[in-house]
């Protein structure tokens, strides 16, 4: 482990959408399984529905960024994009 290689994986995510949106898509595919494996059941369009309801902020940062990453290829990401243009 390395500071050069941390840069570098930082460098390539800003620099290579493909690279970008393949590891949040499977960010998203995993979240999906972890919750499952919690024992609920339910959508990506169930799940935006039920965070539409709640006000700006209820979710908090962590809770926010487990609950807000692309639901598919075909669709724009959710979630936060830090000033550096990482999503996180």
């Amino acid at each position: 482990m390395s500071q050069e290689s941390a840069k570098a994986f930082l460098d390539r995510i800003g620099a290579d959408a493909n690279f970008c949106n393949g590891l949040v898509s499977r960010l998203a595919a995993r979240r999906m399984e972890l919750i499952r494996e919690a024992g609920f059941d339910f959508t990506e369009d169930e799940l935006e529905e039920a965070k539409s309801s709640l006000p700006p902020g209820a979710l908090g940062h962590v809770a926010g960024w487990f609950c807000d990453v692309e639901k598919d290829e075909r669709e724009p990401f959710r979630g936060r994009k830090c000033g550096g243009g990482v999503w996180h």
